[in-house]
């Protein structure tokens, strides 16, 4: 072979490397930006990425990435404590995302009360709330943070009222912010003492609208099962506290190993699926009893539950996400039923 003819060969070789490298360099890092991250950032119009620069070379529709050295003064807010502030800076910087590069936290961050490393391990942070999670990244954005006391009772004597048998009251004369649209997820929980007797959730187009659904399912399914709860939901109201909160999403799960189940769901977090048009969930308590710590073990319990095989883990016709209870408003109870003693 001429100096010439080996040359040219040895430039092919190269050429066919360099193309094969790029081709390998494009599926790294397609899996480093999954599909379904890449879906919960379009349309997001400014994201913060914190130490995942491999995403910036990703093009989503409707999405600009910023580097913490391009909105300085959300970068200080997250490296401190303040949740609150944070989500102040975020706002005023116009950020709509934050993207955290988990792996590149995950030794700086073991202790760290700093938000973005509590973010880094995927905690929940309000007022930020997770939005998707995988072993690489973690997607957060500010939640629609409602205060229950800007409630003032009025949620709960509504759901009492309503549980009492009443007829709920007309949209048209419920408070703007009741009757706002927006879909959200109302559980109304019946308590009587630290037990909690009953439970019922509902999603509707506005707080006012789920909230009423929710009390009147609560309603009849106390009725059907009266024999087993004891009497009549009349009698028993007065002893009863109404607790009104929000089932929130606090990130869908991009990734399903038991390990990093582990990981993300936290004694804080109720674990959910949905798919079929139904959705499913356990709340944060609920979760603990049923997993004894562990999410693996409590979404293998909810999947039982509901007829699903517990290796359910894997069905592409279902998202697993986890959720958390934001507190609204609660309506004490009347009187406390007198406990005599032991004969």
């Amino acid at each position: 072979m001429t100096l010439s003819r080996r040359a040219k060969w040895w430039a092919g070789i190269l050429v066919v490397g360099a193309a094969g490298l790029v081709a390998l360099w494009r599926v790294q890092t397609r899996e480093q930006a999954p599909q379904g991250l890449i879906e919960k950032l379009a349309g997001r119009k400014r994201v913060l990425v914190w130490r995942a620069d491999e995403v910036l070379r990703e093009d989503i529709v409707g999405t600009t990435f910023v580097r913490p050295a391009a909105a300085a003064r959300l970068s200080d807010a997250l490296r401190r404590r303040d949740e609150v502030a944070a989500a102040k800076a975020m706002r005023s910087a116009r950020v709509q995302g934050i993207l955290v590069n988990v792996r590149a936290l995950r030794q700086p961050g073991a202790k760290s009360p700093r938000v973005i490393d509590r973010m880094g391990r995927y905690e929940y942070v309000p007022p930020f709330r997770g939005v998707y999670l995988t072993s690489r990244y973690a997607f957060y954005a500010v939640r629609d943070n409602e205060r229950g006391s800007r409630f003032e009772g009025m949620l709960g004597r509504m759901a009492r009222q309503i549980l009492s048998g009443e007829k709920p009251p007309p949209l048209a004369k419920l408070p703007e912010s009741l009757r706002r649209l927006r879909t959200v997820e109302v559980l109304v929980l019946l308590r009587e003492g630290s037990a909690a007797r009953l439970w019922r959730s509902a999603r509707g187009s506005s707080l006012a609208r789920a909230l009423i659904t929710a009390t009147m399912v609560a309603r009849q399914r106390w009725a059907e099962r009266e024999k087993a709860m004891g009497g009549p939901l009349l009698d028993a109201l007065p002893r009863l506290d109404v607790e009104i909160s929000l089932l929130e999403e606090d990130g869908t799960l991009g990734a399903r190993s038991p390990g990093f189940l582990e990981r993300v769901i936290s004694s804080q977090h109720g674990v959910a699926y949905e798919g079929g048009g139904a959705w499913r969930y356990l709340l944060p308590v609920a979760t603990q009893e049923a997993g004894k710590g562990s999410g693996a073990r409590a979404y293998q319990a909810l999947f039982r539950d509901n007829a699903l095989r517990e290796d359910s883990f894997d069905r592409a016709d279902l998202r697993l996400y986890r959720l958390v209870l934001v507190p609204l408003d609660r309506s004490p109870a009347e009187t406390r039923k007198e406990q005599s003693p032991a004969q």
